[in-house]
C-alpha cells in the first residue's frame, strides 16, 4: 500500500483587530522583532476579510512583531493591534501587520 502524499493548505487572506492585555512580552526567533503573548478580550473584523481570532477571546494567543515596530508597549498594557494569521495545515502564527497597534 503506498503512502498517501502529503499536501499543505495555506491560510486563506484573513485579518482581524482585537484588542486585549499584553502579558509577556520576549526577543523574537534569533533575536529579530518581538514575540507578545496577549489575552484576547474583544476581536472585530476587518473589511470583508475572515476574523480567525474571534475564536480566541478570552485566551492567550501568540503575536509576532517584525524589528522595525517603533512604538514603545510594556507588559501590562492594554493595546488594540491588527493581525493576520499566517501558516498552512501543519501550523502557523499571528503576526502584527505593520504597525498597526495602539495603547489604550
Amino acid at each position: 500500500m503506498s503512502k498517501p502524499e502529503e499536501f499543505n493548505v495555506t491560510a486563506i487572506p484573513n485579518e482581524s483587530k482585537i484588542h486585549g492585555q499584553l502579558i509577556d512580552i520576549t526577543s523574537g526567533p534569533e533575536g529579530m522583532g518581538y514575540v507578545w503573548k496577549i489575552k484576547v478580550d474583544g476581536s472585530s473584523d476587518v473589511k470583508d476579510l475572515p476574523n480567525l481570532t474571534r475564536m480566541h477571546i478570552g485566551k492567550i494567543i501568540t503575536i509576532y512583531v517584525h524589528p522595525g515596530l517603533k512604538k514603545q508597549l510594556a507588559k501590562a498594557d492594554t493595546i488594540e493591534a491588527r493581525v493576520s494569521f499566517q501558516g498552512d495545515a501543519q501550523g502557523g502564527a499571528f503576526f502584527l501587520l505593520g504597525d498597526d497597534v495602539c495603547k489604550l
